[in-house]
């Protein structure tokens, strides 16, 4: 507490009250006086120059004491994004983005912050679930005194809304989780079902934070997936839950799919591109299998590419000359960045079509993949923490990138995928000349963006032949698969179909 007469101001009521008296009061805790925030600030500012001078005077630590220091920073990093979050909240509650011509918080704060606009919008989401505080002051920005059964809330409800999320607030303040896992924490909560009680919902708020203990996001936000464990003791209603969570998850990620590429003017080009995370891990696996290190008898302890893997998967391309000093120190992003190249360059141009290209080995029981829209359990991937939906597993097992491992219902493999059963090229072009486009009605997207789908499923006993075989574009490749869709095949005496949809009540 500052006591000196350069910075205390003496609050409303006590202004007859001489400057004397008013710290007297203040030294013998009789009047709790609040400094302005722009002076903490200030202190906190020249707190933090004091350790970044303090770190770069002292001598180098031990490891043991690095690491102590690390987290004690990490710690004081957590906390400085709780007092953001709650400059956020208190902004929110003044409607701020409405007196600076915004269109809504996030903006605001990537506008106030220089920040990305979509790493902002996270930002707002969190501070809106934490709140602004006390449930007075919360009555007092709206305009209404708050009642004594206010007051008495610990959740801090109101009707038609969730609880605050104060435990997980509290956490970030204590500096116990991060940012990012108070951002796991909330998107999790906003997915738990509308039957959910708002007891229910604490508990599942202290299950997420339990979780969080020694956990990265990461990993956080795959166990989170199952927080419905935490109140419900049916594993089936928790397997829905968890497949329904994913496939909105991925529904998210096919409207958040873009890409963009540029020329830098310079011999290179430079893009970015956002896809769903199967389809960026598929892209992931064949890169690494590019550039994965190979050993060659008799040259102990250093890692060369193997002749197949420099002709069959394009290594040549992307080794220096054995004679270039440099060679060895490639760094893994650069080879990847070659290996991204080279495989771009050997796209086949001549009958383009979207099948897969690696193998991404995907376990489901036989039984959740043949009930159809009755299956609502996710299948695992090879990809630690990776699930897919049983829709989207049903979608890609028509395309040349699934291998699906199936189990009976003793978790026995029985089939490790049989390629097979895919559509051939040469009966993709057959299927060209009864279709133009996309066989769903009113699509008129052309046949080249389309996937072969087999009308009757390969695991519910359809052949892989013509007359089972129809071109649907992405999109509707998609819905054909989600539950929230129904679809009616309507078959032409030409040997052609086509498919109508209807969203599900």
């Amino acid at each position: 507490m500052d006591t000196t007469t350069s910075t205390v101001t003496p609050p409303p009521g006590v202004a007859e009250t001489s400057m004397q008296d008013l710290l007297d009061l203040l030294a013998k805790g009789e009047v709790f006086y609040t400094p302005p925030l722009d002076d903490v600030l200030q202190r906190a500012h020249a707190v933090i120059g004091t350790i970044l001078s303090t770190i770069d005077d002292n001598p180098p630590a031990s490891a043991t004491k690095h690491k102590e220091h690390l987290r004690e920073v990490e710690r004081l990093k957590r906390r400085v994004d709780a007092a953001r979050l709650r400059l956020i909240a208190q902004a929110q509650a003044a409607e701020a983005h409405e007196a600076n011509g915004h269109t809504d918080s996030g903006s605001w704060v990537a506008g106030a912050t220089d920040s990305d606009r979509r790493a902002s919008q996270g930002d707002a989401h969190l501070a809106e679930a934490f709140g602004t505080g006390t449930d007075e002051q919360e009555a007092s920005d709206e305009g209404c005194a708050a009642t004594a059964s206010d007051a008495d809330d610990p959740a801090g409800t109101d009707p038609g809304r969730r609880p605050r999320l104060n435990a997980t607030a509290d956490a970030l303040a204590e500096g116990r989780i991060s940012a990012e896992h108070a951002k796991v924490i909330a998107r999790t909560l906003d997915d738990v079902p509308e039957h959910v009680t708002d007891e229910q919902y604490l508990q599942c708020e202290a299950e997420l934070l339990a979780l969080a203990v020694n956990r990265s996001p990461s990993r956080l936000r795959a166990a989170a997936r199952r927080v419905l464990a935490a109140i419900e003791p049916d594993p089936e209603v928790v397997d829905e839950d968890e497949d329904t969570t994913v496939a909105d998850e991925e529904e998210r990620a096919m409207e958040a799919s873009a890409f963009w590429i540029r020329d830098n003017h310079d011999g290179t080009m430079t893009g970015h591109f956002t896809v769903p995370w199967a389809s960026g891990m598929i892209l992931k696996k064949v890169i690494d299998a590019m550039t994965a290190p190979r050993r060659r008898g008799g040259d102990a302890g250093e890692a060369h590419d193997s002749q197949d893997s420099r002709e069959g998967q394009g290594g040549e391309a992307f080794r220096r000359p054995s004679s270039d000093p440099k060679g060895t120190e490639m760094s893994w992003q650069h080879k990847r960045g070659l290996a991204f190249a080279d495989l771009m360059s050997r796209v086949p141009t001549d009958h383009l079509h979207n099948k897969t290209a690696a193998t991404l080995l995907v376990t489901i029981r036989l039984a959740d993949l043949q009930q159809a829209l009755k299956a609502s359990k996710v299948a695992t991937t090879d990809i630690t923490g990776g699930v897919l939906s049983s829709g989207a597993t049903r979608r890609l097992a028509c395309g040349a990138g699934l291998l699906p491992t199936v189990m009976d219902t003793d978790s026995v493999p029985i089939d490790l995928g049989r390629q097979a059963r895919l559509f051939t090229e040469a009966q993709r072009i057959a299927l060209s000349t009864r279709y133009t486009e996309c066989a769903t009605e009113g699509c008129d997207r052309p046949f080249a963006w389309t996937e072969t789908h087999h009308l009757r499923p390969w695991e519910s006993g359809g052949r892989t032949d013509m007359d089972n075989a129809i071109p649907l574009c992405g999109r509707h490749h998609h819905m054909i698969d989600s539950p929230r869709w129904r679809h009616a095949t309507h078959h032409h005496g030409d040997g052609t179909a086509h498919i109508t949809f209807h969203r599900r009540d």
